[in-house]
């Protein structure tokens, strides 16, 4: 099929008399079918999460390294504690509260981060080698096998012994195990969708490779790669936080929820909330990436768009 059949077809398709169609507003779709409980829940954490986020600070002015040690390992309010130290203190009589805030300035914005930058690699690079296939293919697919065969924390302690601990080495270490995910799945919805009509009717045309790709195939993907990043970002609070634990995080004197719950360990028979907190709150970050995430995959499939 040539250029000017193609150009003619679509032409006479353009003639042929439609029936008027009224389409529901976004709005008005969106109450029509509403989202299931879960998804209220899993958007109400992380909105409640972000907000304490960015407003915590303001809201409860307590320095997060401030000691008071004639009150250490307070229990939390309603627990025998007081309303001074609502979730209670540790062992050198730091407000709980206050570095629950601190971490989840540091957690939370670290996760979204390495799941920006590790979508973007991925997605690239599997979009680019399901398209073109050959060699490319080959290459990202051997790259991803022996990502794959390395274990996480043998390269989290890798990375520590080589640089030492920071912020841009957590995010490098994430970057770099969490790009595989996106490309392998990305490269097989490219792998499907080049032999498409409507890709091949776009080369037929004249377009160039580059505009196939931005223009026609990834916003055909972009569905299930925010599904896919809103699933993996919890996770990546759980392998930041997995990293402070085992002392080959952020380090420092940063809170993170993960380095939080490693100083509990010391008194976890006699002050089990200063390490519950902090592990409630990692929990609950992943309860709510997850069900938006299976909240999002579901209604895609629904609608059409995933």
């Amino acid at each position: 099929m040539n250029t000017a059949q193609i150009r003619s077809m679509a032409l006479a398709t353009s003639r042929e008399p439609r029936p008027a169609m009224v389409r529901p507003t976004a709005r008005a779709e969106w109450r029509a079918r509403p989202g299931p409980p879960s998804a209220v829940i899993g958007l109400s954490i992380l909105v409640l999460l972000a907000a304490l986020a960015v407003f915590g600070p303001t809201l409860w002015p307590v320095d997060p390294e401030a000691q008071d040690l004639v009150n250490r390992l307070a229990p939390p309010w309603g627990f025998g504690g007081t309303a001074t130290h609502p979730f209670g203190t540790d062992g050198l009589g730091r407000d709980t509260l206050a570095r629950l805030i601190a971490g989840a300035r540091v957690s939370l914005p670290l996760a979204v981060a390495a799941t920006a930058a590790a979508s973007v690699i991925g997605v690239s690079i599997g979009l680019l080698a399901g398209y073109r296939g050959g060699g490319a293919d080959r290459v990202v697919t051997w790259l991803s096998d022996v990502q794959l065969a390395i274990p996480f924390v043998v390269f989290a302690i890798a990375m520590t012994a080589a640089f030492g601990n920071s912020i841009g080495n957590v995010l490098v270490t994430l970057i770099v195990t969490g790009w595989v995910t996106y490309a392998r799945v990305m490269r097989l919805h490219a792998r499907s969708l080049r032999s498409a009509e409507w890709m091949q009717a776009a080369k037929a045309i004249g377009a160039s490779p580059a505009r196939v790709l931005l223009r026609h195939l990834l916003p055909n993907l972009a569905a299930p790669t925010v599904v896919l990043a809103t699933q993996q970002a919890g996770a990546m609070i759980l392998y930041e936080s997995s990293l402070s634990f085992l002392g080959l995080g952020i380090g420092g004197n940063t809170v993170t929820w993960g380095g939080m719950a490693a100083l509990g360990r010391e008194a976890v028979f006699k002050a089990p909330w200063v390490a519950a907190v902090p592990g409630i709150a990692i929990a609950l970050a992943i309860l709510g990436f997850n069900v938006t995430g299976d909240w999002l995959a579901t209604r895609g499939r629904r609608q059409g768009w995933l």
